[in-house]
């Protein structure tokens, strides 16, 4: 049995929303024993897992989505009705933890944090998230002993780091705090959130040198064509550190910068695809996909890592999602114009000129400068239908 509201409904009221996918869950659970083993392919490889209901995961892509726009109330709900389904996800827990720390459930919060450590003991987002909670709330050195344990877990976080010389900083050992953003710089050139921590690092102990040696390479980041070597990503400010972010592989903390650079998560699912960054393409667009089922740019960027890596099954699901947002009266908002430029050239690939032409129709009104992502893809796209009108 399958539930589905309209999304626009779904957002003027979440709590109706939520409440009637928890009774599904309930429903669903009295009918159920012991959670089977399930069997998933990753990068080629099969790995048995938990079995994790269609719910429950529901709900978490509707946290997560929500988290994302900063509604923290509805993160917070669709998450605890999600650990309803699934109450063995270290990865619920935290999200809990996180969000009721910013809510100001400091108790809560740190309750969540143990039962996620309770189900996996080495779970490195755990002791980072309550980290950032304890910092909050200026408890530094808990804080400081929790982001080492995370570190030590995971040394090749940038937030981990990022958050280690903050802590540091406040506990006024500004010292440590430079010489750790300075070993995160020479590890990660082109992080302009490293660049930027060390620059007020440096003021704020006088370092003119180190802090006139931070703001040029960040000029220099922000210069058009700035990026990783290899991969050239948009020039502007906090869309350039989203799609670093995505290079890097780094999908969560691309979800936090979005927010700053004002980009919905169906974008950043776009943008990933883009990229050629497949996985965390199509990891995005499936939980925005599963908050908004009409959300079309995440369905185009679906579409796009799933033609990219050869998986026809997906696509033509996302394919037939499209289809059917079209035949329910339009997407809930119409596809990005990268995502319309990323469509028109599977299309290209896939049928040929005349479709993606049909596809791309005419110019739609012009929104301000696009970016340098954005001016890439059109001119492959252009070069890719030379000769037609």
């Amino acid at each position: 049995m399958r539930v589905a509201v309209p999304p626009s409904a779904a957002r003027r009221a979440p709590r109706v929303f939520l409440a009637a996918i928890a009774s599904l869950a309930a429903l669903t659970s009295m009918a159920g024993c012991a959670a089977p083993r399930v069997a998933r392919s990753i990068d080629g490889q099969i790995i048995e897992g938990r079995f994790i209901a269609a719910q429950a995961y529901a709900l978490y892509a509707i946290g997560a989505e929500a988290e994302a726009r900063g509604d923290l109330a509805t993160a917070l709900e669709a998450y605890e009705l999600a650990e309803d389904g699934d109450p063995d996800s270290a990865d619920i827990w935290t999200r809990i933890g996180s969000v009721r720390c910013r809510l100001g459930r400091g108790e809560a919060a740190g309750a969540a944090f143990e039962r996620a450590r309770a189900i996996e003991p080495d779970y490195e987002p755990a002791y980072r998230e309550q980290a950032r909670c304890d910092l909050s709330a200026g408890r530094l050195d808990a804080a400081l002993g929790r982001i080492d344990r995370a570190i030590s877990l995971d040394p090749e976080r940038d937030d981990g780091a990022l958050l280690r010389a903050e802590i540091l900083r406040r506990l006024g050992r500004t010292g440590d705090a430079r010489l750790a953003l300075r070993a995160l710089v020479v590890r990660r050139p082109w992080s302009t959130e490293a660049w930027r921590a060390l620059h007020a690092a440096a003021v704020e102990a006088g370092d003119r040198a180190v802090a006139e040696q931070a703001a040029r390479r960040l000029r220099e980041l922000a210069a058009p064509g700035a990026g990783v070597p290899g991969r050239r990503v948009s020039s502007g400010g906090h869309l350039a550190e989203v799609d670093e972010a995505l290079v890097l592989g780094q999908l969560r903390r691309a979800r936090r910068l979005a927010r700053d650079a004002d980009l919905t998560p169906a974008e950043v699912a776009v943008r990933a695809a883009a990229l050629g960054r497949l996985g965390e393409a199509r990891e995005q667009a499936e939980l925005v996909s599963a908050a908004d089922p009409a959300s079309a740019s995440a369905l185009v960027a679906l579409a796009v890592a799933a033609d990219l890596s050869g998986d026809l099954d997906a696509l033509t699901r996302a394919c037939d999602a499209l289809d059917l947002s079209t035949a329910a009266g339009g997407p809930t908002a119409a596809p990005s114009r990268l995502a319309r430029l990323l469509f028109a050239e599977l299309l290209f690939r896939r049928v040929g000129r005349d479709a993606a032409l049909t596809w791309l129709g005419p110019p739609p009104p012009a929104l301000g400068a696009p970016d340098t992502l954005s001016q890439e893809v059109e001119r492959r796209v252009r070069r890719e239908l030379v000769g037609a009108p």
